[in-house]
């Protein structure tokens, strides 16, 4: 019997335990790496803080297109983070509801339309056809 047991003994569970421990011990550097990270972003320009915020976006859309089930939310050293374009009074834009070019909805958040004659045709072409197709006349 006692053969049994120290078969059973430490020798399997200490393995195991090794492996435990090591792990633990890397999730603990990964954790302190990225607080090092995030201590590291939370001092940069906002300038440069809008390039995270669109890498950010580059991971989150990829991320819902993939149909995952975990979307990555932004992170804290992104919150608070404002447009930054120079309104027409001079000052920086505080709006902090940014697109995934990191500025606001009326700092380059939507098309300004066509601008060349082809373009301005293109467009007017559609907006015939559309309203054809809903049964409205083009007069």
């Amino acid at each position: 019997m006692p053969a049994a047991s120290a078969s059973w003994g430490g020798d399997d569970m200490g393995r195991h335990s090794k492996a435990v421990a090591e792990f633990w011990v890397t999730i603990r550097e990964i954790e302190e790496r990225k607080r090092q990270f995030e201590d590291w972003a939370a001092d940069l320009p906002d300038d440069q803080k809008r390039t995270l915020h669109r890498a950010h976006a580059l991971k989150r859309q990829a991320a819902i297109e993939a149909g995952r089930f975990y979307i990555p939310k932004r992170p804290d050293y992104l919150r608070n983070l404002t447009c930054g374009a120079r309104t027409r009074s001079g000052q920086p834009c505080r709006m902090t509801a940014l697109f995934p070019n990191g500025r606001c909805i009326w700092h380059g958040g939507k098309s300004t339309g066509p601008k060349t004659k082809a373009g301005r045709e293109r467009a007017l072409e559609n907006l015939k056809l559309g309203r054809l197709k809903r049964g409205k006349s083009w007069d």
